[in-house]
């Protein structure tokens, strides 16, 4: 039987008990039903791997004794953040799904000057992410923020060491030539909608800092872009190697 992770918070440990509560207690009674003795993985949010057994479920809570604590291997050498335009409809699932499997630490959407969508659900992305981090085996959750304007994320971006635009107008530049994309950098990636950028916003990101690049020859979704370019920060990285 497949052990099942999920997570807690740092507060609902003591000594050898860590407390499922919430959410997670919902999911771990109601969804899976497991029920007393069956073995789980519980995460804190600190790079370890809590590996336990339920002692016992009441009507609210559920008691994990602690049997071996671990290092969890799925921390990324850098901190990915993906700035990532509103996508219509329910694009934006696919792209937090994909994107905190290949090891993005952060997530924050932003409207921008062709962005044509403006419903956004913080509360539904975070537990698409959540999930995402469970079923890929991350100890660490990514967070999706709040929804951002693109005044907002230019004043984000001086936060980060390596800032990269991909720009289907790019005539030259490539990921594997970005400088900066190391161990231990704070990295940003910015991703456009469906309509991409206006160049007036290229511009301010280039005047942060931000290398533009291309992906290509061939003018991407969004959706395909925000995988595709993670996927390239994530192996220039040497996070895709065995």
């Amino acid at each position: 039987m497949e052990i099942k992770r999920f997570f807690a918070d740092k507060t609902d440990f003591s000594q050898d008990k860590i407390i499922l509560s919430g959410e997670e207690f919902t999911h771990l009674t109601r969804v899976l039903r497991y029920k007393v003795g069956y073995k789980v993985i519980v995460n804190l949010d600190d790079d370890k791997d809590y590996c336990g057994t339920i002692e016992e479920i009441a009507k609210d809570y559920a008691v994990v004794k602690v049997d071996e604590i671990k290092d969890n291997d799925c921390k990324t050498c850098a901190e990915v953040a993906l700035f990532q335009a509103l996508p219509k409809g329910d694009k934006l699932d696919y792209i937090v799904q994909k994107c905190v499997e290949l090891g993005v630490k952060e997530i924050v959407p932003f409207l921008s000057a062709y962005t044509n969508e403006t419903k956004f659900n913080p509360a539904r992305q975070n537990r698409i992410a959540l999930e995402a981090c469970k079923q890929c085996g991350r100890s660490l959750k990514t967070t999706v923020s709040e929804l951002k304007d693109f005044s907002d994320v230019v004043d984000m971006l001086k936060n980060y060491d390596t800032v990269i635009l991909p720009y289907e107008h790019a005539v030259r530049g490539s990921m594997a030539q970005v400088n900066g994309i190391c161990a231990g950098k704070r990295i940003a990636l910015i991703i456009g909608s469906e309509g991409g950028f206006a160049p007036e916003e290229v511009q301010k990101a280039k005047e942060c800092g931000a290398q533009i690049v291309s992906l290509g020859k061939r003018i991407l979704r969004c959706e395909t872009a925000a995988v595709i370019a993670t996927g390239l920060v994530m192996y220039e990285l040497g996070e895709l190697k065995g």
